[in-house]
């Protein structure tokens, strides 16, 4: 991604973070208490001064009881059945180098969202339990492999093989392996789940 359209894309995650946080009416502290991310961070992400990390954006979302998506994704505009390619709104994470793409229509009225990351070899990304709206997801893989650990239990992952899970438990994504990974998230909200 280009250095321009990161500046672009920074400021309009920094605007959407603040849009989410004074909708939920809550202060700076007040966010900063519930996600554990300090206060000057999260300011500091609003204003577009530093790029969110993955882990970061977790942690502001579970405490703004919304997905990632509402905030990558930017979905702003009426809800379409059909999203082109080129349209699909994508992001990077500066720390992982994590990839993710927004592929399913915003809103989509089904309550689905289908987000396709790509994993580097060697990285790992780690997300903090939600602690209220919990939603189920599965994950497809489709190309590479990786282990997904939720909380102290590691399910590896090869090309084909489906994991169901929720996002209840802390939950980190990791690629052991020496090759890329590509997978596909599945997400529908308001599932009642099991423990695994």
């Amino acid at each position: 991604m280009k250095a321009m359209d990161q500046q672009k894309l920074d400021r309009a995650i920094g605007r959407r973070l603040k849009t989410l946080r004074t909708q939920a009416g809550m202060t700076l502290n007040e966010l900063a208490g519930r996600s554990g991310v300090s206060r000057a961070m999260i300011g500091r992400v609003e204003r577009a001064q530093s790029s969110a990390t993955a882990a970061l954006l977790g942690k502001l979302c579970a405490a703004l009881d919304v997905s990632l998506s509402d905030v990558v994704a930017l979905a702003e505009k009426p809800p379409e059945r059909l999203v082109r390619l080129a349209d699909q709104p994508h992001w990077r994470d500066p720390d992982s180098g994590y990839r993710r793409r927004h592929a399913s229509p915003p809103d989509a009225a089904s309550g689905i969202e289908i987000i396709v990351v790509d994993l580097p070899a060697g990285a790992r990304v780690s997300y903090s339990p939600w602690g209220r709206n919990a939603f189920t997801q599965q994950l497809l893989m489709l190309e590479g492999a990786i282990a997904v650990h939720i909380d102290a239990k590691a399910v590896r992952l090869r090309e084909g093989d489906c994991l169901d899970f929720d996002v209840m438990r802390a939950v980190m994504f990791e690629n052991e392996t020496k090759q890329d990974a590509r997978y596909v998230i599945i997400t529908r909200r308001g599932a009642s789940y099991g423990k695994m």
